[in-house]
């Protein structure tokens, strides 16, 4: 199993992000998406400022195997997950599902009813498996290209069925 270690994100972690963010979709995306789309959603180089500006506001978590950065998940406490992304090494090992774990007990903490989403081609089995429900199917415009993501969301309760 591999050993996986769940801290909050710091400011020195961001190339490690913007890294993950960038291999996964390049890499984990590819068959679901046109060179086009890819180019447009994971753009080389990246806008690091930007990346700043849009974390900034969000609770984030990263998932450290070795001291190496092997994914992310960025949320807000009303109970939106922007970010859920683990480095192509890291694939299909349990850190995303770490992650999610942890983003779920955390709006649990804060009585959040409900977590939502939008999934891309890619990760729409991950939370299809996480219990999520489909509200909409989208095509939303990226950078000139258009990319097909689903508005998904999950109801949490505090209470436990006995």
């Amino acid at each position: 199993m591999l050993s996986v270690n769940l801290r909050p994100y710091e400011s020195a972690d961001l190339p490690g992000v913007i890294k993950t963010y960038t291999d996964s979709i390049r890499s984990l995306a590819k068959s679901y998406y046109s060179r086009e789309q890819i180019a447009a959603w994971a753009p080389i180089p990246p806008d690091a400022a930007r990346w700043q500006e849009r974390l900034a506001p969000l609770h984030t978590v990263v998932a450290e195997s070795d001291g190496v950065l092997a994914g992310f998940a960025s949320y807000t406490h009303a109970g939106y997950l922007d970010f859920l992304f683990t480095h192509p090494l890291f694939a299909r090992c349990g850190v995303a599902s770490r992650l999610y774990q942890h983003v779920e007990s955390a709006l649990l903490a804060v009585a959040a009813p409900c977590v939502m989403t939008h999934a891309s081609l890619a990760a729409r089995s991950f939370f299809d498996h996480h219990g999520f429900q489909l509200d909409a199917e989208e095509c939303v415009e990226f950078r000139g290209a258009y990319l097909r993501r689903f508005a998904m969301h999950k109801r949490l309760s505090n209470e436990r069925i006995a």
